[in-house]
């Protein structure tokens, strides 16, 4: 009876501690986990490599990134320097009373104390701003100054699991510049402008920015994505809404294939396309990568740089559009597009001669596998995405009995100048043969005349 009383105060401790978290909690959470299977597959592209943000990767901070802490002591003295009538006590009281709000935005308990907590919000969201401040005056701190210092330190800022709540970030900026001074909308753009390695000298982009902004990784999300793609993220860019498609259906050279009941689940690849006459053609709107469209038989798509950092900036943002609410995958779209058209090195070769990807790897080989380990990631609703249309009617012109006819005809006869010299020059001998036989008949039909 003793151990089935003590099991029973053990159970209704534990579920009383679980409502007390539950009863802290909002539900509404925006820093979540990478689901452990996941990640331990894939490490190198969820965890930091340089600096830690955040309570998820607290044991790093202690250990392999422990050098970077001692670089947040530095920026926190210098960010303290920005506003002389602020001293430690405001910003940490300022802090301090976001703490609640901010452990509500994890998916897991913090097993942090409130000291702890409160300090790694004010040196990490210090670090993020002083290192902005500095590149925004165009003095880059001593850490962007190693070659491979940038590019590091802004990736990790980047991964979906290394974050602050962006409302520490604005708060810590507010004091800074003072309440009445703050202009969101250029704080945001040009904050944007520093994770996307623009230029601190061009203007801030002119943005319809959301009332709430999750973390850096959001902010970043809803700056490479236009506005216009989210309010219309089942609608490709330029592609025939679904009467014009019914007409198509119509008046395109008919195939079995043509009956199509769901969008493919992908499109034939680069080369293949080639084959039947799809041209490819860099779109010249790069700050939209998403601005793909298909008309006439023309593929346009805005140029891609291919780097390391890349494959780890893809797959962070399908691990966020995963979780995001509103589940606009525009960019798992875009990546299973890109997939489907790259297979093999003679797809990213054939890409790279129009212009259309710039591939910083060593080879076309590893770019291909770049496209196809990416792809493994972008899991979501194949009938249902953002490029759904432009799938479909890329799929529909490649299996056009038609297009392959004229294609076919294109590449036996016309695929080198000395090829269509010699068809010109054929058509011009077959043009005289018959007026000459016109000329040498016509006297014995001619009329007599008298």
């Amino acid at each position: 009876m003793e151990r089935e009383a003590s099991l029973e105060i053990t159970l209704k401790q534990r579920l009383q501690e679980d409502l007390c978290w539950m009863d802290y909690i909002s539900g509404s959470f925006t820093i979540f986990r990478i689901p452990t299977n996941v990640r331990e597959s894939n490490k190198d592209l969820y965890e930091p490599r340089m600096v830690s943000i955040g309570p998820y990767y607290n044991d790093h901070r202690r250990k392999r990134l422990k050098s970077i802490e001692d670089q947040k002591w530095r920026l926190f003295r210098s960010f303290l320097g920005r506003n002389t009538a602020a001293d430690v006590e405001s910003y940490v009281r300022s802090v301090k009373s976001l703490e609640d709000r901010a452990r509500q935005c994890y998916s897991e308990c913090v097993d942090l104390r409130s000291d702890e907590f409160v300090q790694m919000l004010l040196f990490d969201g210090c670090f993020i701003l002083e290192l902005f401040y500095k590149w925004l005056c165009d003095n880059p701190d001593s850490l962007f100054k190693e070659g491979w210092g940038p590019s590091t330190i802004i990736s990790d800022l980047l991964l979906f699991e290394n974050q602050i709540p962006f409302f520490v970030i604005e708060k810590l900026h507010n004091i800074v510049q003072g309440e009445t001074s703050y202009n969101r909308d250029v704080f945001l753009s040009r904050l944007a402008g520093f994770l996307t390695d623009e230029q601190p000298s061009q203007p801030p982009r002119k943005m319809a920015w959301p009332e709430t902004i999750n973390h850096l990784l959001d902010l970043y999300h809803y700056f490479i994505v236009p506005t216009r793609h989210l309010q219309n993220s089942h609608t490709t860019p330029d592609s025939p809404g679904l009467w014009k498609r019914r007409l198509m259906h119509w008046i395109t050279p008919r195939t079995n294939q043509m009956h199509v009941t769901r969008p493919p689940r992908q499109v034939p690849c680069a080369t293949d396309l080639y084959e039947t006459a799809i041209k490819f053609t860099k779109k010249r709107s790069p700050e939209d990568l998403f601005d793909v469209t298909f008309e006439r038989g023309v593929l346009q798509i805005p140029p891609l740089k291919i780097d390391s950092n890349q494959k780890t900036l893809f797959t962070n943002l399908i691990a966020l559009e995963k979780h995001k609410a509103d589940g606009r995958q525009i960019v798992t779209s875009y990546v299973a597009l890109m997939d489907s058209l790259i297979n093999t090195k003679e797809d990213v070769a054939l890409l790279q001669r129009f212009g259309v990807i710039h591939n910083m790897l060593s080879s076309h080989q590893e770019a291909a596998i770049f496209f196809n380990n990416l792809g493994d990631g972008a899991s979501f609703d194949y009938g249902n995405h953002y490029f759904a249309d432009l799938f479909t009617i890329i799929q529909q012109h490649h299996d056009s009995n038609w297009n392959r006819s004229w294609a076919r005809l294109l590449h036996d006869y016309f695929n080198s100048p000395w090829a269509v010299i010699s068809v010109v020059a054929a058509m011009i001998l077959l043009g005289l043969s018959t007026l000459q036989t016109i000329f040498t008949v016509y006297p014995y039909f001619k009329p007599s005349q008298g």
